[in-house]
């Protein structure tokens, strides 16, 4: 039987990490014969991976042999907004003018769409052109992520915006979502069925072991320090509680690195340590040290799932949500942790009942993280629907 020729179109692959790395992987294992379009690696420090050089088109294999076709990366996305912009119509465009010429050669096409859905302009081509059957897995929703950005919605941008979302997803033959929230979202764009498929994490623990011993309740904020973290806020409710047995860890990297520092030094803030980014490999150590993990966001990105929720879990601590929506329901009715809307009062209150509860309890919630990250994000079973919805696309 001949194999199954698969396109996957992301914007970010190997070296960068991210969750299509391993289900590439798992694919390739499962007998497709993958191929990727993507851009030269430069997340998230907005630079070119050592290397790599970032010319117009290229082709590698440095991970697991896959054919990797690359466009060019603009850079300078972190400083300006204008090169930010210019960096997301470029790969629209390089991808697009790429799978005019070469679309033609696959079965069956991916999309991992995280960030603007600008970067699955070329579905248009794959699937309008080449007649290719198209499916996408999407990690943000257009339009509303953005208006939380902060755009202002007019009735001219409502119809342009609304116009283009509904013309991607009609490129699409199966449509697949990373939140429960975004399957009503994405109605009035298609006449198609959305179909939630969690994220899954590739850390595996079989069991909760309890935090090294350590004088201080030791909280985790990991993963990118940016805008929609809502993390000054975070950092300034803890410092000005100033709890003497407590630390505040944000460990990652991300446009607000940075100005937290300043906002640590300026303020001399204590028990709040920023180490910067480190290695998707010393995670499981990170989460291990920990005793409470935050997943923090500003109430315009309630609605979606984090994809460190997954991660968080697997590790077996408990959970505090700084946000709404589907992540504050879970914890609630998994009985993970403690949620609270991210506003600082909420916050404050939130920190003073964790420093009050006892570590039993802790230890309960983290048995309680473990089993959900078990039943409901298992690695297998969440590839196994994936791989059912692109064959039947």
């Amino acid at each position: 039987m001949k194999k199954q020729r698969l396109l996957i179109l992301t914007e970010r692959f190997f070296p960068e990490e991210f969750l299509i790395n391993d289900l590439a992987t798992a694919w390739q294992q499962r007998g497709y014969e993958v191929e990727l379009l993507t851009q030269v690696p430069s997340y998230p420090h907005d630079r070119i991976y050592d290397g790599y050089t970032n010319r117009l088109f290229q082709t590698t294999r440095e991970f697991h042999a896959i054919p990797i076709h690359r466009v060019r990366t603009v850079l300078g996305y972190n400083a300006s907004l204008v090169r930010k912009l210019l960096n997301y119509i470029s790969f629209a465009c390089l991808t697009s003018l790429w799978a005019l010429f070469n679309g033609w050669r696959y079965d069956r096409v991916f999309i991992y769409h995280t960030g603007p859905l600008t970067m699955a302009c070329a579905a248009l081509v794959l699937r309008f052109v080449c007649r290719k059957p198209t499916m996408i897995w999407t990690q943000d929703v257009w339009p509303d992520t953005v208006y939380a950005y902060g755009f202002k919605q007019t009735p001219l941008k409502k119809i342009l915006l609304n116009t283009f979302v509904s013309t991607i997803y009609a490129a699409c033959r199966a449509i697949s979502v990373s939140s429960p929230s975004f399957v009503q979202k994405l109605a009035p764009y298609t006449k198609r069925p959305v179909h939630f498929i969690p994220q899954w994490t590739t850390q595996t623990i079989e069991e909760v072991a309890p935090p090294p011993p350590h004088e201080k309740r030791i909280f985790t904020f990991a993963g990118n320090l940016g805008s929609v973290q809502n993390l000054e806020m975070l950092v300034e409710v803890f410092g000005e509680l100033n709890p003497p047995n407590a630390e505040l860890h944000l460990v990652g990297g991300g446009v607000s690195l940075e100005p937290l520092r300043k906002q640590v030094a300026t303020h001399h803030y204590q028990n709040i340590f920023l180490p910067g980014r480190k290695p998707q490999s010393e995670m499981p150590k990170c989460f291990a040290e920990s005793d409470v993990l935050i997943i923090s966001l500003k109430s315009e990105f309630a609605m979606t799932l984090p994809a460190k929720f997954q991660a968080y879990v697997a590790a077996g601590r408990p959970l505090l949500g700084i946000l709404g929506g589907d992540t504050a329901d879970l914890i609630r009715q998994h009985h993970l942790g403690l949620a609270c809307d991210p506003t600082p009062d909420a916050i404050r209150a939130a920190f003073k009942a964790y420093l009050e509860t006892p570590q039993a309890t802790l230890h309960q919630w983290g048995e309680n993280a473990l089993a959900l990250s078990q039943s409901a994000f298992n690695r297998d079973h969440i590839i196994d629907q994936m791989t059912q919805h692109l064959d039947n696309c």
